[in-house]
């Protein structure tokens, strides 16, 4: 499993908006860090495998942070969502399109997007 590894994009001058990506599946978050290691203007600070490792990493918080649930996983993606939030994290939630059961109050705090690539996109935008 990836841990939580500080990345930098190589982008030439601008600004840069600073990421992290959270996603417990270690070879769609390598796969994801990879692409947005390339993306022009991208900042990826962390590549996280879980909350902890998110939250304890010296680049947290990041300006905008991709999330994408995973079935299993013990921590819920309201709370997720809610301690970025928390620490001002602008938060795009990846949805495969399954009901992931957010409360009511956690809608307003998100992004929600069908895909990564839409995610990179506003990103950019």
């Amino acid at each position: 499993m990836m841990s939580n590894a500080t990345v930098r994009a190589t982008g030439t001058g601008g600004a840069h908006t600073t990421v992290g990506l959270f996603d417990a599946d270690a070879g769609v978050l390598a796969e994801r860090a990879e692409v947005l290691s390339r993306v022009p203007g991208v900042d990826l600070r962390i590549a996280a495998g879980s909350l902890g490792q998110m939250l304890t990493d010296p680049a947290f918080p990041p300006d905008v942070v991709i999330v994408q649930q995973r079935e299993g996983e013990r921590v819920s993606i309201n709370y997720k969502i809610r301690v970025c939030r928390l620490a001002d994290a602008r938060v795009i939630v990846v949805s495969n399109g399954s009901a992931e059961h957010l409360a009511h109050d956690v809608g307003l705090l998100m992004t929600p997007v069908k895909s990564f690539d839409e995610a990179v996109a506003l990103i950019r935008s």
